[in-house]
Parts: C-alpha cells; structure tokens; sequence
C-alpha cells in the first residue's frame, strides 16, 4: 500500500507469532461472498472492464417481473454501500454452493435478528424482509429461493472463470508461501501493506482487529473489486476477502492452444469460457461480428461450443469438452 495513503481511513489487522502460523489461503472461491459481492458489481456505474461481459449477461436476466421479490430482497440485504448481515457470508463454507447456502439457513435465530435489526433499523421494510427478521421459516423459505435463483441465474454460468481466476491468485499467493513463509505471503499481497506485526488496508472505516491467536483465512474473490472487505463481528473466526489478481495465461499454454486452432479461432474458444453474445465475442477478439459467428460454428461443430438463442441474440459458452481443451492446455 502506497504510503500517499496518508490519513485514508484503513483496517489494521495484528498479528502475534500463533496468527502467523495459523494463517491460511481457502482452496476454492466462496460461493456465498462471491454472490455478495457480485450484487455490488450489478449496481455499479463505472465498472472494471472484468466485469463488462458478466453484466452484459447478467443484467437482462435480472430484470425479469417474475423475480422482482427475489431481487428486491437481496438488494435490501446487499445496499450498494455499507455494512451487510455477517450470516449471508458464513465461516467454513467455501467450494459448495448448496453447502454454503444450508450454513446461511442454519443460522441460530437470535443471531438473525441481530443482524438483521443493525442493518434494517428503524426504517420501513417490504413484508418479506419483516419476516426474515424475525427468523421465521416463511423468511428463511423466501430467502433461500431468492439466493438460488440469483446463483443459477448469473454466478453460476460464469462460475469456471471466476475458479480459474481464484486458482491462479491462490497459486501466486502459494508460491510465495512456500518461498519465503507468511510474512513474504503478507508482503505481497495485494491491496495490502505488511509492516510486522500489522497488516493494513483500505477500508470504509478506521478500524484495528486483534487477531488474539485464531490465524487468519485469505479468501481471494472475483467479486472483490477495489479493497479488502472482512466480518464487521470482531469475535467471528477473522478472514480476510481481497481482490484476485488478473494473471496472465502461460505462454506455452496459448501457443499450444493456437497452434491447433489458430490464433482467432483459440481466442474465441478462450472468450467463451465464459457465456458471450456473438457481438461481445467479436468484441472481445476484436474482429467482426459475422467473423466471430462462423468460428463460433466451427467450435459448435468441434463439440467445443454450444449456442443457443435467446431473443435477438445468440449466446455461446463452452461445452465440458471444451473446459477440458483450455484447461489442459492452460488457456
């Protein structure tokens, strides 16, 4: 972290020689911060040229009248800015959607109702969220179909980028790990400043977290787009959820792949890795959009691609023969 900080506010998390060494990297992406944060990634003006395409996806399906509730009840759950409940985000519940989302139902309802009245207060609230607050099962219902169907409908197509993303930061983060322990792991870590024994951050609010021996979980997101966020409840087991980095494919990896398709054709496949139009294919590869349709049939026909139509446009992804192709290769 640049020290032309100066007096932005910052969390401060401090380490004793036990948080050390119970410091730890989760080995895939949380399903449940991922579709937090990505909650805040629909709602941005300005967003980061990552997320340009999963919006393009994204926002239409999110429109439909049919769904209004469901949306109308995470976002009151996930505001654009400030604090959300600590029980959407559970402890423990990284990998499995189905897993994390039974962690999140389970949660003991006095709990519940805590979180729910700091982040509801005294204002007015839709009946839905009334009776989530009260930790009925009626609430809880409401609440489990709202966050399946905004899985299934916008992280989950997009859910092999968003591991490739995390597996490659993980790995960075895992190299320097084991060539120069946790302090270089600290060190290097991005969005982050390690002045032994302090670990600093960008944060809404000035804040210091005492480890006091629990270690701590770095948990690299997709979603994660400008600083580090963590619990508000100082007395959760403490995680750290930071930005993953965008790492560059192996070289050997492209010029296998191109070698066996050519290099417009394996761009194409590589786009595809996550759902795309045909016009956010062509613009993606930077060629014509009747170009990026013809390769897009040549890979249909190949098995790699499957398209199908929806509205006026034709949106392609990958098949798992073509998962298998690029992650053989690296691509």
């Amino acid at each position: 972290m640049p020290d032309t900080l100066g007096t932005m506010p910052r969390l401060r998390m401090h380490f004793t020689a036990d948080d050390l060494a119970r410091t730890r990297i989760v080995a895939e992406p949380h399903p449940m911060w991922e579709l937090v944060l990505s909650l805040h990634k629909a709602r941005l003006s300005r967003p980061r040229s990552r997320y340009a395409d999963w919006r393009e996806f994204s926002l239409p399906r999110l429109g439909s009248p049919a769904h209004r509730r469901h949306l109308d009840l995470l976002t009151t759950l996930v505001p654009p800015r400030g604090n959300f409940p600590d029980f959407l985000t559970p402890v423990c519940a990284a990998g499995e959607f189905g897993a994390a989302l039974d962690t999140v139902l389970s949660t003991p309802k006095a709990r519940l109702r805590q979180e729910m009245a700091a982040l509801v207060g005294p204002r007015r609230v839709s009946p839905v969220v009334t009776r989530l607050a009260e930790g009925s099962l009626d609430g809880l219902r409401e609440l489990a179909e709202a966050v399946s169907w905004y899985h299934c409908t916008v992280v989950e197509p997009y859910w092999q980028s968003v591991r490739r993303t995390v597996g490659a930061d993980r790995g960075a983060r895992v190299a320097d790990l084991s060539e120069g322990g946790v302090e270089r792991l600290l060190s290097r870590l991005p969005h982050g400043r390690w002045t032994p024994p302090v670990l600093e951050c960008l944060y809404p609010v000035d804040r210091d977290l005492e480890l006091g021996g629990r270690g701590l979980q770095l948990i690299p997101s997709y979603f994660c787009h400008a600083n580090p966020v963590t619990f508000i409840d100082s007395e959760l087991p403490p995680v750290l959820v930071y930005p993953a980095a965008d790492l560059p494919v192996p070289r050997d990896g492209t010029a296998s792949l191109v070698a066996l398709l050519g290099e417009t054709r394996a761009q194409v496949l590589r786009a595809l890795s996550v759902p795309r139009s045909t016009t956010s294919v062509a613009r993606h590869v930077v060629t014509s959009a009747a170009s990026a349709s013809k390769h897009a049939a040549v890979l249909r026909e190949a098995g790699l691609v499957t398209s199908t139509r929806e509205g006026h446009a034709v949106l392609h992804q990958v098949t798992p023969l073509g998962r298998a192709l690029l992650d053989a290769v690296g691509g």
